[in-house]
């Protein structure tokens, strides 16, 4: 049996919720070349990743398919295999199952959505020749980078990890998008405990989620000493980071904190964040 089959793992890789994967033509002098990422976009439980290429695959000489991989950076733990496209697969029921058109394809991906006068979305940059897909992998306001790699016919074991990493998107945070009220705000990790460090290259913080578009964040000591003030402007998402610290910049200690949550026109939200060292 061929390798592809055993590394093949559909949709399985975390039990949380949908990714939108589109993939635009991505142009590979050889089969193991790096294809080039040009979308990458986060919204409530879900990424849409796009990487392109001006010919088709059939093109390409050797050409055996893509790989999609993720890494759940709180984790720390090493790239996980989300799906394997198998170039000339046509069994629909099988894992590796895709459909690689064999011509240039008149279909659309947005590569930057921005607001219009009238507050809808609307696309200002689109590109040509797109594949859509979809996985059931993200935990909002947690942190994910992903990876595109190739892999030849004649060599489906092979792994192209240069290209693994050289490929890699920067960190995301799925979100949610603003709430209209404070009942779901919540901070996560909660206990923070600084030996796991679910963010990348050490960075310490929480972020507090489920918050509207505009909230002020007051933190305090058990001892009632106000110990940082955030504030929340943003009309796209439910997500601000604390940084651990206080408002002179000085790293606070482990131990409890209450923290305060108001924004106008709303009741206030109380709760407690744990820090273990």
């Amino acid at each position: 049996m061929r390798l592809r089959r055993k590394l093949r793992n559909p949709w399985m890789v975390a039990p949380i919720a949908a990714v939108i994967l589109a993939i635009a033509w991505a142009c590979v002098a050889a089969a193991l070349d790096c294809p080039e990422v040009i979308v990458n976009r986060v919204g409530n439980k879900f990424a849409f990743i796009g990487w392109k290429m001006p010919e088709s695959e059939y093109d390409v000489e050797d050409f055996g398919g893509y790989r999609l991989w993720m890494r759940e950076v709180w984790t720390g733990a090493e790239f996980s295999l989300v799906r394997e496209y198998v170039l000339g697969e046509d069994n629909p029921a099988a894992a590796g199952y895709w459909h690689f058109p064999e011509w240039y394809e008149e279909a659309w991906v947005c590569t930057l959505v921005v607001l219009d006068s009238a507050g809808e979305d609307s696309c200002a940059a689109w590109v040509r020749g797109v594949r859509r897909d979809s996985a059931t992998i993200f935990a909002n306001a947690f942190p994910y980078q992903f990876s595109v790699t190739t892999f030849s016919a004649s060599d489906p074991q092979a792994v192209n990890y240069d290209c693994r990493e050289d490929n890699l998107t920067e960190i995301v945070y799925p979100r949610v998008g603003t709430s209209n009220n404070l009942l779901s705000v919540r901070v996560i990790p909660n206990p923070y405990r600084a030996e796991a460090d679910w963010e990348y290259g050490g960075q310490r913080r929480v972020v507090f989620i489920g918050l509207p578009e505009r909230a002020k964040i007051r933190i305090y000591t058990v001892a009632a000493d106000l110990v940082r003030t955030l504030i929340h402007e943003d009309d796209e998402s439910d997500i601000e980071p604390w940084d651990l610290k206080n408002d002179a910049g000085e790293e606070v200690a482990p131990g409890v904190y209450i923290f305060q949550v108001e924004s106008e026109g709303l009741e206030s939200k109380d709760g407690k964040v744990m820090i273990i060292k």
